[in-house]
């Protein structure tokens, strides 16, 4: 057997036992939602005494449920992970249900916190913005979701 034929052989073992490793691995995890990001996926509150950091948004699908997602809230720095520091989160989301723009408020507290959303099959913008105190200001995200119909 020419070291041609040896290494082809090799790298399609390779590919066989790793595609039958991926096959077999669980479901158990949630899938990420795809998200169209505008204004990037980190809520930035300003830094206030021992509170500072970022906190990262991001969104998964929920399982059974194709017209539901999961909004994640993990923070980087001191927001929303230690006492004094929590952020309460204003989420909005426009679709094309009555009355087309949906609120939702979500305190984001000792580490990652979840909420689930209802914005429906298809399209919709999702915005959310940090709302530490009126006036103070804070960088928020948005982006476009599509949840399959």
């Amino acid at each position: 057997m020419s070291i041609r034929r040896r290494v082809a052989l090799a790298a399609s073992a390779v590919a066989v036992a790793a595609g039958a490793a991926v096959a077999t691995t669980g479901t158990a995890a949630a899938t990420p939602v795809p998200v169209l990001q505008l204004l990037g996926t980190a809520l930035v509150p300003i830094p206030t005494g021992q509170c500072h950091g970022s906190i990262e948004v991001a969104y998964e699908h929920v399982p059974g449920r194709p017209d539901l997602a999961e909004a994640v809230f993990t923070p980087t720095g001191t927001w929303g992970a230690i006492p004094d520091c929590e952020v309460p989160v204003q989420f909005a989301w426009i679709n094309g249900v009555f009355p087309f723009t949906h609120g939702h408020q979500v305190t984001v507290a000792n580490g990652r916190t979840t909420t689930i959303i209802d914005p429906g099959a298809g399209v919709s913008l999702l915005v959310s913005l940090p709302t530490q105190a009126p006036g103070t200001p804070g960088w928020g995200t948005s982006g476009y979701m599509w949840l399959q119909p």
